[in-house]
């Protein structure tokens, strides 16, 4: 099963920015085309407050847009909700100290021990990803078999 990242998701929803159009149609196939694609509800909270943030975006999304957007991925018959379980933590925290992760990295830690306790592929447009031993990733728009 994969698990998109934050990125993943705004670049799909936000039509102004670059390559719109090839992440839209990437997750369009692949929700049609997965039996099972992973959605965690805390990843759908960073969209949000991106695409609604007027100092990211000089046209912010409108709040009930991005909402609807997250409700519709949510909605999906394929759609399973992914949380954190009893052992997020221990991977959060092994993450962090192997990684030397700090600051911003930190949320990045955090999805990665998500995916990794949930035997997920992390999609992302992000190589910081990389740090992560143990975490299986690549790029959306890459070849399934390289990150």
């Amino acid at each position: 099963m994969i698990l998109c990242d934050v990125n993943v998701y705004i670049y799909a929803f936000r039509r102004d920015v670059e390559n719109h159009a090839l992440y839209k149609a990437w997750l369009e196939k692949t929700f049609i085309a997965e039996p099972a694609v992973g959605v965690s509800e805390m990843v759908l909270s960073a969209v949000v407050r991106i695409a609604t943030h007027p100092r990211i975006f000089a046209h912010p999304s409108k709040l009930e847009e991005v909402l609807s957007f997250a409700q519709f991925l949510l909605e999906q018959p394929n759609t399973v909700r992914v949380v954190p379980g009893p052992r997020h933590w221990q991977f959060f925290t092994q993450l962090c100290r192997n990684g030397g992760t700090k600051g911003n990295l930190v949320a990045d830690a955090y999805f990665a021990a998500l995916a990794i306790e949930s035997g997920c592929e992390w999609i992302t447009t992000d190589r910081d990803f990389s740090r992560f031993p143990g975490l299986r990733w690549r790029h959306p728009l890459a070849n399934p078999s390289e990150p």
